[in-house]
């Protein structure tokens, strides 16, 4: 996962740039493993079975 100039972030699943204010995260502790998703994506595939959903995930933006 890379924050992209402006603080925007790409979605996983579609690959829209979106900014971070809009985006939501998709995490699994166990593995380490996070996934940021535009809300689109996220009505498609909802919160699979393990994942925690972080709605904010604005602390990853730079200053």
């Amino acid at each position: 996962m890379e924050i992209l100039e402006g603080n925007r972030i790409e979605c996983s699943r579609c690959e829209k740039v979106i900014d971070l204010e809009d985006a939501v995260g998709l995490n699994k502790r166990s593995r380490a493993m996070f996934k940021p998703l535009c809300e689109d994506c996220l009505k498609h595939v909802g919160c699979p079975p393990g994942f925690e959903l972080e709605r904010d995930i604005t602390y990853f933006a730079r200053d």
